[in-house]
């Protein structure tokens, strides 16, 4: 494990509740991140799984729960980000109403040829994050074409949809 972090700061007009919500949900994550997310983001220890477009299967974490902070430790895939760990710390907001959140990626090799693409990346979804927590409205990064932005397990199209599922694959919006 390296010791290069990402680290990020935003204010969020919503309260923690909200944030943490959709840091700590299967809606929540697919509706800023991807919407083909399975596991238990609530529990501590739970496993998450998240996919994307043109991978071969899913990105894999393991929860860690502890009041007011969320992390996702990388198990086996990504590879690109092997023994790195998201956290997320949500508080009040000093300045204005609402919530202020703390995003860190930690673990990286200071030299690892991944930084320049995962952090203007990040900046991104967080934004995405941000708008979902405020608004309610759905606008994930990572979009399979055969959901139709419904959430992962959404059978209104009459089939229940997982993770890996044939059909389509994930494919960016």
């Amino acid at each position: 494990m390296g010791d290069y972090d990402i680290r990020m700061r935003l204010d969020i007009d919503a309260e923690r509740s909200d944030v943490l919500g959709a840091l700590m949900t299967v809606e929540g994550i697919s509706g800023w991140w991807s919407d083909t997310v399975t596991g238990r983001p609530d529990e501590d220890g739970g496993e998450l799984y998240v996919a994307f477009p043109d991978l071969p299967r899913p990105f894999h974490f393991g929860v860690g729960l502890d009041g007011e902070q969320v992390s996702w430790e990388t198990r086996e895939f990504p590879p690109w980000w092997d023994a790195t760990t998201i956290r997320w710390r949500v508080e009040d907001n000093p300045d204005a109403d609402g919530t202020r959140l703390w995003f860190t990626h930690a673990g990286f090799d200071p030299d690892d040829e991944i930084i320049p693409i995962i952090t203007p990346a990040w900046a991104g979804i967080i934004g995405r994050l941000k708008a979902y927590a405020e608004t309610g409205t759905r606008d994930p990064f990572g979009v399979n074409p055969t959901s139709h932005g419904r959430p992962l397990g959404d059978t209104a199209a009459g089939r229940q949809e997982t993770a890996g599922s044939s059909g389509g694959g994930v494919g960016l919006r």
